[in-house]
Formats: structure tokens, sequence, C-alpha cells
């Protein structure tokens, strides 16, 4: 029956005008995206040890214009002979590597350097801006072929091809860059979304968790594990377990494991083989994260990563498959004991947590709701009584700024849980009352524009007289409006117009200041700072509501958000400033 659906298919294929570029894409939707994995084993058949080796050089190979890599360690002759040969024959050939390391001599005149200040670590392969593989794995003869790995490779369309290169670069106009099921994310620029993506889908999971990980060091994805609903979670980490690991492993709902490769390379120099170096979890078996991307702070804030989130069946199948089939070869780790169990109160005087123990302990409070959020970690000395609330760690997690926007003094407004090491509830609170219809509020689909004018002595501005505001609402009065300023909780203010002139009833925030206009059933949102106000605070919330947005409403679009989020006349290059120029 298969056979006969796929060949009436391919006769109505025959019938279409353009039959060559449909059924190439007929091909290819079938083919695409794929999953790859490396097969270390010194008794693994030479083949199959070279499966992604193999994809790799036919990729150089049928490489007709140009050739685009990010690389972190690169030091496999195969590969490199194949791209010289390319060169020769016409290829252009651009690689962006890691500062400082070794690189073989042939490819240096190919070769510039990311200039962050921390890792290049990402691993990205893309032929004639379209054909595209990139994974977890480095480009090294011994990464490919004895440490575990996994890949995905997949095809853009021509017409997408800038804006995935704008992407690799940080330089995109939005936070994420979606194609054909695969979302992806990049740090350090977009660090922040990365974590919470990982944070959010670990909240959302409700039957099981399955994660490979080389490096795991972030105590509040191990919080929301533990915290999540779902029935079991499986780790295998590379051996030895992290710290993080070997602290899950004394939770019941948790099997931790070492991975059992030992294909190493008899070499002085450590890590060339033998390692697992998946960056990779599956969730309920119908969500894959996966990338360069390792559970860490450095991997957030500093180093250059690739994250990719997806839904497709046959990838999520492919990794969960390859995970069980490195569990088969690994080893469960237990380690003896529990933590203490101290009771927490609240310092309201002092805004301190306080607890009755003196050992050293941990906890994680989980405050506010959407892009208001933060889930802030804490880590008590021997002896410590009380930590400031504002003394959290710098590996916890939030949608926008720093310390210094975290309403420190309003903290006990927000609604809180404070989590245990093993995710048990210490303590709750509710939000008030004001904050329930802000939550509420943020909820609705968001729309962006920017005004032309703003006048703080007036709290005042003006959309441009262009600007289609019916696309938002038939009502051109909105029902109010929230203001946020740095470090404070949002206020509602009414809003009154007057000749096309919108005020406010409320002073405008000084420096810079985010304004959610409240429709019926949707939200105006824009953000202002005065001539030489250098900090992105309100910027990086405007980018946090587009992700939100889009993850509430997937199929809900606005014509407008190209011009807000990009530059002009060029609507895929990320804007340098979102916010409007008060005067």
């Amino acid at each position: 029956m298969k056979g006969i659906r796929y060949s009436l298919f391919l006769i109505f294929l025959l019938s279409c005008s353009n039959m060559e570029s449909t059924l190439s894409f007929f091909v290819s939707d079938l083919e695409y995206p794929k999953a790859f994995f490396s097969y270390p084993g010194r008794f693994t058949p030479e083949g199959k040890k070279r499966n992604v080796r193999e994809e790799i050089l036919r990729i150089i190979r049928e490489t007709e214009h140009e050739i685009y890599m990010q690389v972190y360690s690169f030091n496999d002759p195969e590969i490199e002979s194949e791209l010289l040969d390319a060169v020769k024959r016409g290829i252009k050939l651009e690689i962006e590597g890691e500062w400082g390391k070794d690189y073989p001599i042939g490819i240096l005149p190919f070769l510039s350097y990311w200039k962050g200040t921390g890792l290049h670590h990402t691993k990205v392969l893309v032929s004639d801006k379209t054909h595209v593989f990139l994974g977890t794995g480095n480009f090294t003869y011994y990464g490919l072929e004895r440490d575990l790995n996994g890949y995905i490779e997949f095809l853009l369309p021509r017409s997408q091809s800038e804006d995935f290169r704008l992407f690799l670069e940080e330089k995109y106009s939005f936070p994420v860059f979606q194609i054909g099921g695969l979302e992806f994310r990049n740090s350090p620029k977009e660090g922040f979304s990365i974590q919470n993506r990982f944070l959010d889908s670990i909240e959302s999971s409700d039957e099981r968790i399955d994660y490979l990980i080389f490096d795991h060091y972030d105590p509040v994805m191990s919080i929301g594990m533990a915290a999540s609903r779902s029935g079991g979670i499986g780790g295998i980490y590379d051996r030895p377990v992290d710290p993080e690991g070997k602290i899950l492993s004394r939770l019941g709902k948790f099997r931790i494991y070492e991975d059992g490769n030992e294909d190493r390379l008899d070499d002085p120099e450590p890590g060339k083989g033998g390692l697992l170096h998946h960056k990779s979890m599956m969730l309920d078996g119908v969500e894959l994260l996966t990338g360069s991307y390792n559970f860490s702070a450095s991997a957030r804030d500093s180093n250059r990563e690739i994250s990719v989130r997806t839904k497709h069946d046959r990838l999520v199948t492919d990794f969960k498959s390859e995970f069980e089939r490195i569990l088969t070869s690994s080893s469960v780790y237990e380690e003896g004991g529990s933590a203490g169990f101290d009771s927490f109160w609240i310092d309201s005087v002092n805004r301190s947590l306080c607890r009755s123990g003196s050992s050293p302990g941990e906890a994680l409070l989980d405050l506010g709701s959407g892009w208001f959020r933060w889930r802030n970690f804490y880590k008590w000395k021997e002896g410590e009584s009380c930590r400031k609330i504002s003394e959290y760690e710098t590996v916890s997690s939030r949608y926008f700024g720093g310390k210094m926007e975290f309403p420190t003094d309003f903290w006990e407004d927000l609604g809180a849980k404070l989590y245990s090491r093993e995710g048990r509830i210490l303590f709750s609170s509710e939000w008030n009352a004001n904050l329930n219809d802000f939550y509420r509020a943020i909820r609705k689909p968001a729309f962006f524009l920017r005004p032309d004018s703003i006048l703080f002595t007036d709290s005042a501005w003006i959309f441009p007289p262009t600007a289609d505001l019916e696309e938002i609402s038939n009502a051109i009065l909105p029902r109010g409006a929230w203001v946020l300023s740095r470090g404070k909780v949002p206020e509602k203010a009414n809003v009154s117009i007057s000749s096309g002139v919108y005020y406010l009833s409320l002073n405008l925030p000084t420096n810079a200041g985010l304004i959610l206009l409240e429709y019926e059933d949707k939200n105006l949102y824009f953000c202002y700072k005065s001539l030489g106000y250098s900090l992105n605070w309100a910027d990086q919330i405007l980018y946090s509501v587009w992700e939100m947005n889009r993850e509430r409403f997937p199929h809900w679009t606005s014509k407008q958000e190209s011009d807000f989020f990009g530059e002009a006349g060029a609507g895929n290059r990320r804007r340098s400033n979102l916010c409007g120029i008060a005067f």
C-alpha cells in the first residue's frame, strides 16, 4: 500500500511544471534532517567507526562554491586534505576558530579567530550556504572515531541561508533561528535563553528525561530535574561523574551512570579519545535538546556554543536509541549519604534568606512568572545562617539584566518557592494582587512598536504616523499600561490620548524603562533610554517577550517584528538598540 501511495505521489510530482526542483525538495524532505553518531570501540568495524568522517568528507567533495566552518579543535589529516583539494578546484574556504589553539599549517590561510572571551566551542560545517552538519564532536581524528558524539545534518532553503550565517555570527535579528522543526540558539549572546530553554522543557516534562553529558556544573538544572513531574530520569556521564551527577545519584527518581568508553589513544596528552562528549537531552520521547552546550555557567556566559531543540520524530527517536545503546556499556554510579533537612524562613527586615542548620547548604529560590522570573541559587558556608537575597550565585537563571535589575526591595511581592537540593518545596508564598494582574497580562500575544518621539518631562510619546495600530486592536486607547524600571516591580498606570499624543499617568522612570500597553487581548511593548545610556536590560526583556510569544503562539506573526528587531533596510540583521531615545 505504501508503495502505491509513493508511486501516485511521484506521478503527481512529474506533472508539475518545475519537476526537478519539486522532486529535489521531496527527496530532501524525506531524507533530512538526519542524525549521525560516532561508534568508538576497539572491535567496532572500520566502516562503522568512520561513518561520521565519511559523511563530512562527502559533503566537502560535493561542495560546488563555498565552505564555512566553525571549529574548536581541528586535527584530522583526511578532512584537512579534502578541504585543501576543494580550494584547489576553486572552492572558497572560511574557517573560524579559537584563539590560541594549534591548527594545521595548511588551513591557516583560511582561518580567522573569534574575538570573544571564552572558548570558541562550536562545531559546524556549512556547504554552499545550504547544507549543514553540526553536533557535539570536534573535527579531530580521535573525536570523530574514539569519542561518543551526536550530530545533525539538514538542508536550508536558499532564502534562509543568509539568516543562518548571521545566526552563526551572533548577528541575527531574533534570539532564536527556526527552520523546519529545528530551533537554534547560541551563546554567549543568548546564553540565558539556552539555560531557560532547558529549564522550561524540564519543567514541562511529565514522563521521562534521559540525558548524555560531558560536563554538568549547573545546580539550577539539577534542582529543576529533581523538582520536575518526570517519573524517571536517567543520566549518563563522562567518567568520572561530575559533582552534580554525584548529588543526583542519591535521589530516588534518578539513575546515574558512568560511560564505558575505553577507546583512548595511547598518548601522553589526556582527552584523546575515550570520552562521552555528548550534550544531549531527550524528554518524554518527543523532544530533543543537543549541540555543543555543556551544562555550565561558562557555556552560558563566556563560550560560543550552539544549542538545538527539536521535536522531529526521527531525530528524537535516533538520539533516544543512542542513549539506550550507550547505556548497555555504562555502569551504575551510586553515592551514599543524604542532605540534612534545614528549616528556612524570611528575614524581611534584613532582606535575607535564613536557615536553622550550620553545615554547608544549598537551595533554589524560584521567584516571579513568565519573563519576569528568577531562579536564584544560594550557597551557605559552614556556620552561616543567613544569605542576603541579592547574594545568589552566578549560575542562577534570569530572563534579563543582572543583580542590579533584580527587585531586591520588592522580592516578597513576586511569589516564591524555595526548593531543596532534592527538589522538595521548603516553603512557598503567593504573589500580591497587583502582580497577579501583571502576570496575567504578559501571557497575551505581544506586538512591538517604537515611538517616534518620547518626552520625559510630559511622560508622553508619539507613534509613527504610518504605524498600523489596527493590527494590534480596534480600540485605539489601551486598557492601561505597565511601567517597568530598573530594580523595581511593574507599576500600573492609566493612558490617555490627545491629538495623537499618548500620555502616561505616572512619571517615566529616569534613564531607561519598558512600557507595556495592555489591550483587551493583546499587548504592545516598547522601551526607551536617555541619550548616552548604555545598559541593555530593557532590550533583553523585549527579546525574552518575543521568544515566549513565539513559544505560546507558534503560528502567529506580526509584520512589524522584522522592522522592530532588525536594522533599517536589513530586517534579518540585529538592531544595535531596540529602545527609543527619550528627551
